[in-house]
């Protein structure tokens, strides 16, 4: 078994042209730690399964007119929906969302990147990654990759195009516990500027990074500590048929 990181998704063709890409041989955890991929995941601690989609319209169709609609367009919550992309706004409103969970309403979600790039993969194993889950996620992925010998490629999402500082930072924690898992810890090198950089004081990298001083911005710096809690949750999404299902 072997542990990839993509290192030019964020500039691909194929997302910009809405082109899919074919992963079917390898268990993919997709990353986009501010915040999408920690808002899955701290949604999934509250209910089975979420629906996304990367479209607005979408949410707005009629067949979701009574679903929980969570949502954000660079950062901003979308106007008429009930939340946005907060991972700390569902929190703190998770028995509001558990009460009406169980009364039979489901969650639909769209976010400005994290959607689109999950969308956009072929493959049988789709993984939603984060700091607060990086161990979680990688043990899953391994044992995943393990009894379908499959690689394992870790996609850090960035933002629009741009490279992402925290997408690249939660890549390399999730990698560090994968290769815990495994007997064998020779790597690639491909690996080595992630995993480097996750001994050093990532935090601070993440926190002076573009993404989090537009969410300090918009007011969102709770959040910032949030999504950089690792380990802080065990929730593991996998994504097929338009939505993502809890396997932990």
């Amino acid at each position: 078994m072997n542990v990839h990181i993509s290192h030019n998704f964020y500039g691909a063709h194929q997302l910009q042209h809405n082109l899919p890409y074919d992963f079917k041989d390898f268990c993919v955890i997709v990353v986009d730690v501010l915040r999408a991929s920690t808002t899955i995941t701290t949604l999934l601690e509250l209910c089975d399964e979420i629906y996304i989609t990367d479209s607005i319209e979408d949410v707005e169709a009629q067949s979701f007119k009574d679903f929980i609609k969570v949502g954000e367009r660079n950062g901003k919550k979308i106007e008429d929906f009930d939340f946005g992309n907060s991972p700390l706004e569902i929190k703190l409103n998770g028995d509001n969302i558990i009460s009406q969970t169980t009364d039979g309403k489901s969650i639909i979600l769209t976010t400005t990147n994290g959607t689109r790039v999950l969308k956009s993969i072929l493959s049988d194993n789709i993984l939603i990654g984060s700091i607060t889950n990086a161990k979680y996620v990688a043990d899953a992925a391994y044992k995943i990759a393990k009894e379908n010998e499959k690689d394992i490629l870790i996609i850090p999402c960035h933002r629009k195009g741009s490279f992402a500082i925290e997408d690249y930072i939660g890549a390399g924690l999730i990698a560090k516990y994968v290769l815990k898992n495994m007997d064998d810890k020779i790597y690639s090198e491909e690996l080595t500027p992630a995993l480097n950089l996750v001994k050093s004081d990532w935090k601070s990298l993440i926190f002076n990074g573009s993404s989090a001083n537009n969410l300090k911005n918009l007011g969102y710096h709770k959040d910032l500590i949030f999504c950089t809690s690792e380990n802080s949750q065990k929730s593991v999404g996998m994504f097929k048929d338009g939505k993502i299902v809890n396997i932990n």
